[in-house]
């Protein structure tokens, strides 16, 4: 038996030979293994790079956003050169294009570059007297144009600065939104974000063309742009035409006056002493010509209110309001109340004169008489906008303006006038005030309605621009309304002033009235040369 199993050792040894033989087996399963983990390990490496590469691009196009909303938002810069302020910002585009912005008209477009961006440039004020300087002492021309690039190329670089910088603030975001400590995200989102906009800077003047300029678009009511061009070139003459024959009627005015004030009329001749004059005005819309007719007239017919019924501008912008100044330079109160094409900024810089009595639904005592008065809702708005006043709130305004005056009346308070804007917003007063005065409709006229006198004044500024787009051009108009003093202050009555459209005559026509408010006799003066 033992020698059997000594024989049996060699299969011990086949047994040993046999783990021997294994050992290549699991060399190449540790090998397999290494492999593996290699694998592994460069694969989760790939996915961290990727990850990264991921998370950078994320944060690069959030820089980019970044940068841009920032200067949009925060880009604009205004300059100044000579008599105008003007604003300029970059802001992103479908296309690269060129703005130039004439608020409230509209814009003036043009593809000039080839970055995706838009360069705004908007005039946002003019300064009259720096204008008036320029117009009366031009310097030369060349000095004109040196200085202009001067200060085109020094804004430039002032706004280019601007942008970088605002551009590295904006990127700034990201860090913040993902609450990144290390020092070297901030840094490299600041630079995409000042470099995005430093490049984009750079394109766009770089490709800059201005000849794009030869064939702009226009938005607004800049679209008539050729209408507007032609208008103004005839514009010069009439204007200058108009200034002339208006000072030519104020002149003459008077002695006019003399005449019909001559004629008899019912319940005597009235001294001055015992009445009071007031000028009557509306729809200047702009005409500086007839500022300075108000303001002769006045003088030489010796009146002692000016009463304004609206529409002193044209879109009531802030650019608009220093015609008001001609008004402030009358010796006399003048009472506005404001119509639908004014806003509040025409009413601030009427009521910053120191004679200016603004109406706003109260009534107020001038030059002897109580005038109640109420603005167009249109003018409630705080500088350009829509001028088409809903009926429904004029309707309202009404409603709201026979109120007020029975609350005058509750307290004993004669209104002596009522002033709106538009005569529809008068129609609840109809019948319960003695005199309405209004404009709106640009068409002169004196009705009675209900024992109302109601005066339209017309268009004192020839309806503005739409005087020189008009063949016969717009007849100017405005009513001289004498008042007696005693008993009581009554409507003796209303003289109509009115320079036919085409500058060839002029003419006073008077409509007196009794005691009781009902019309009597017209006496009327031919048309004068």
């Amino acid at each position: 038996m033992r020698g059997n199993i000594a024989q049996d050792e060699p299969g011990a040894n086949l047994k040993l030979v046999g783990a021997a033989d294994s050992a290549p087996a699991k060399e190449e399963e540790n090998s397999a293994a290494a492999q593996g983990r290699a694998r592994l390990h460069a694969t989760l490496r790939w996915k961290r790079w990727l990850r990264r590469l991921g998370l950078a691009a994320l944060f690069f196009v959030l820089s980019l956003m970044g940068a841009a909303v920032a200067v949009t938002l925060f880009g604009s810069q205004t300059f100044h050169w000579r008599a105008f302020d003007i604003e300029a910002g970059i802001q992103p585009s479908a296309r690269g294009e060129t703005r130039l912005i004439f608020a409230p008209l509209g814009e003036v477009r043009a593809h000039t570059h080839l970055t995706p961006v838009a360069f705004n440039v908007s005039l946002r004020s003019i300064s009259f007297d720096d204008m008036k300087k320029l117009i009366v002492s031009p310097p030369p021309r060349k000095e004109l144009e040196a200085d202009f690039q001067r200060v085109a190329r020094q804004s430039l670089r002032e706004l280019a600065y601007r942008e970088v910088t605002l551009g590295a603030i904006g990127a700034l975001i990201v860090p913040v939104l993902f609450r990144l400590k290390r020092f070297r995200h901030w840094f490299l989102c600041a630079v995409w974000g000042g470099g995005f906009v430093a490049l984009v800077f750079y394109t766009g003047l770089q490709t800059f063309n201005p000849r794009a300029f030869d064939n702009p678009t226009y938005t607004g009511s800049l679209r008539q742009a050729d209408w507007i061009i032609a208008l103004v070139k005839d514009a010069f003459n009439k204007a200058e035409a108009l200034s002339d024959k208006l000072r030519h009627v104020a002149g003459n005015l008077n002695t006019l006056y003399g005449r019909i004030n001559s004629l008899p009329r019912e319940g005597g001749s009235v001294d001055d002493a015992h009445t009071i004059r007031i000028l009557h005005i509306s729809d200047i819309h702009n005409n500086p010509a007839a500022v300075d007719f108000v303001r002769e007239l006045a003088d030489r017919i010796k009146v002692n209110v000016v009463i304004d019924t609206g529409d002193l501008t044209d879109f009531g912008s802030p650019v608009e309001t220093t015609l008001s100044q001609g008004m402030g330079l009358l010796h006399i109160p003048y009472v506005f109340v404001a119509g639908n094409h004014d806003s509040q900024a025409t009413v601030n810089a009427v009521s910053s004169n120191p004679n200016a009595v603004v109406l706003r639904g109260i009534p107020v005592r001038v030059a002897g008489l109580t005038i109640l008065g109420s603005p167009d809702p249109s003018s409630l708005r705080p500088g350009p906008g829509s001028v088409d006043t809903a009926i429904p709130a004029l309707q309202a305004a009404s409603v709201k303006l026979l109120a007020e005056l029975q609350a005058a009346e509750q307290k004993q308070e004669r209104v002596d006038i009522v002033c709106v804007h538009d005569p529809k917003q008068a129609a609840a007063v109809i019948g319960h005030a003695p005199l309405v005065l209004c404009g709106h409709e640009h068409r002169a006229y004196i009705e009675i309605k209900d024992a109302t006198v109601i005066c339209n004044a017309g268009t004192t500024g020839a309806a503005g621009a739409r005087y020189f787009d008009k063949r016969q051009g717009v007849p100017l108009t405005a009513a001289l309304l004498t008042f007696a003093k005693t008993p009581a202050p009554h409507l003796l009555h209303i003289d109509q002033v009115a320079l036919d459209g085409s500058l060839g005559q002029y003419s006073i026509t008077r409509r007196t009235f009794s005691s009781s408010m009902q019309p009597a006799p017209n006496p009327a003066l031919p048309a004068s040369r």
